[in-house]
């Protein structure tokens, strides 16, 4: 009888194995990142839970950087990555927002719409991609990741100028944003220049908001 003992490819990595992919690797912690972020609002400590999405956002934009200058991958693992990637998108960019607008307001009626409004516009928009790419090599709507920048940005700024309506103004602010997730605004996709600026960025609001 011949050895049936692997139907495996050759050359085909286990499911932990992929997490061996650097660029896999990246978007993995970039993921795990997010998924503490969740739990670090859950239980108020949203400063850090802030600074954790942040760097899941830097992984979101150093994963595909390695990729492309990357060679001699195992079979499937820019599929891998791919499907990881926008996994890592919903968590980061849409379960994440809903997460921290409900726990920051206690679960206020306008906040928790708007945390369903953000998150639904990343279901739409991750699942529009997946099935239709980049027209013309262009976003359709701004890009999901770009809620990061966003909220935090509204978050450090509204606690030096208003503490007290921050919930609210992060749900306006996610208004906005499920807006444009869904828009016809052509977007491009970020270059060397953008990641360098959106890496100073999140070191600068990660020192800020550590103090």
């Amino acid at each position: 009888m011949g050895d049936v003992s692997s139907t495996e490819p050759k050359g085909r990595l286990g499911v932990v194995g992929v997490v061996r992919d650097i660029p896999n690797a990246i978007t993995f912690l970039g993921a795990v990142s997010a998924m503490l972020a969740c739990v670090l609002a859950i239980e108020g400590h949203y400063s850090f839970a802030i600074i954790c999405v942040l760097w899941s956002h830097l992984a979101d934009s150093l994963d595909g950087l390695v990729a492309r200058n990357m060679t001699g991958r195992a079979p499937g693992m820019g599929d891998v990555g791919k499907a990881m990637d926008t996994l890592g998108d919903f968590l980061s960019s849409g379960l994440f927002p809903l997460v921290l607008l409900v726990s920051m307001s206690g679960g206020a009626p306008f906040s928790i719409v708007a945390g369903l409004m953000v998150c639904a516009a990343g279901i739409l928009r991750l699942s529009y991609f997946e099935a239709f790419g980049l027209p013309g090599g262009l976003f359709v709507g701004v890009p999901l990741p770009h809620n990061i920048i966003a909220f935090s940005l509204a978050y450090y700024l509204g606690f030096q100028f208003g503490a007290d309506q921050l919930p609210e103004i992060l749900g306006v602010i996610a208004l906005i944003m499920s807006a444009l997730h869904l828009s016809a605004i052509r977007f491009p996709k970020m270059s060397m220049k953008w990641i360098a600026i959106s890496a100073v960025y999140i070191v600068g609001m990660t020192a800020l908001l550590a103090i």
